[in-house]
């Protein structure tokens, strides 16, 4: 009789996904995040390099509570 030998399973990303969806979770939101913090960085930064003369009023709308 030949023995069979089992082969070693591949691990696929989805299959990492399904056994811990919560580090996907945080990872994804932690990227959500980041693209939202950054955009409206680069959104004030395109609107202060666009007009000289109301660049105080433009900050002051953008990064002030």
């Amino acid at each position: 009789m030949v023995k069979k030998t089992k082969k070693p399973q591949e691990t696929t990303d989805a299959a990492v996904i399904a056994v811990n969806p919560l580090t996907h979770d945080f990872v994804l939101s932690l990227l959500i995040v980041s693209l939202v913090v950054n955009l409206y960085v680069l959104v004030a930064w395109v609107a202060l390099q666009i007009t000289t003369a109301y660049d105080s009023e433009v900050a002051m709308f953008l990064f002030t509570r």
